[in-house]
């Protein structure tokens, strides 16, 4: 299955952490995490102790090897922790947020199959100013209908839908009794994916046959401007 991320949460040791006051010094604390990842990355990542796989920003190790590498990243991964405290917990096991760019480790990995799948992304919007300032430029017409699906009903949203091909791993692990668990669906590209290769680890590459992607709900749309398909939401 695939995963949405644990949910912010202002640190507790931020004085008044609820208030708006107390959120934006949060803001403004994750926003310094965030560039001492990035400047970790630059000088940590790719990890110079593991084995890289494909030409992907996937890397393998011995258990070792691994916490070894796992463990150059504990500050910052503790940092992220009071910022998102649900991550890799039970019940959910959520991971954290990719825009951290910190990469995901997993242990215990017999298998791992990559996928290319064809995917959208979706946004929703109020207005057609917030929609064009982040879609792009619209023709007239198109500017023209989306105006009136708003004019006609002041409840209306617009979504945008922009195609893309999403690139991703079924990681198959194995618990302590030695048994095959369910795959995890992970989406690595941009955080990177440290797994801990079990003996006889095996890599199934299906990159050439992109998957098909479920059938879409939404069809004829209001706009489109090659990159964004503007549609009523439903």
């Amino acid at each position: 299955m695939s995963r949405r991320s644990a949910p912010f949460v202002a640190p507790s040791y931020i004085d008044d952490p609820i208030s708006k006051d107390g959120k934006k010094h949060a803001k403004v604390l994750l926003s310094t995490l965030q560039e001492d990842i990035a400047s970790f990355r630059e000088a940590q990542f790719p990890p110079d102790i593991l084995r890289q796989i494909r030409d992907m920003p996937i890397y393998e190790g011995n258990l070792a090897e691994v916490q070894a590498y796992q463990q150059r990243w504990h500050n910052l991964l503790e940092r992220a922790m009071a910022f998102y405290p649900a991550a890799n917990l039970p019940p959910d096991y959520l991971p954290l947020p990719a825009s951290l760019e910190i990469p995901q480790f997993i242990y215990h990995v017999q298998r791992l199959h990559l996928t290319k799948t064809r995917a959208k992304e979706s946004k929703s919007f109020g207005s057609v100013g917030a929609l064009t300032d982040k879609c792009g430029d619209y023709s007239a017409d198109d500017i023209a209908r989306m105006t009136a699906a708003f004019d006609n009903d002041e409840d209306t949203r617009l979504v945008a839908h922009r195609e893309f091909i999403d690139l991703r791993a079924y990681v198959f692990c194995r618990n302590n009794k030695g048994e095959m668990l369910e795959p995890e669906r992970i989406r690595f590209y941009r955080t990177g994916l440290i797994v801990h290769a079990l003996p006889d680890f095996k890599i199934v590459d299906s990159r050439q046959t992109p998957r098909k992607r479920r059938n879409d709900a939404y069809n004829n749309p209001l706009a489109d401007n090659g990159i964004w398909k503007i549609y009523r939401k439903k």
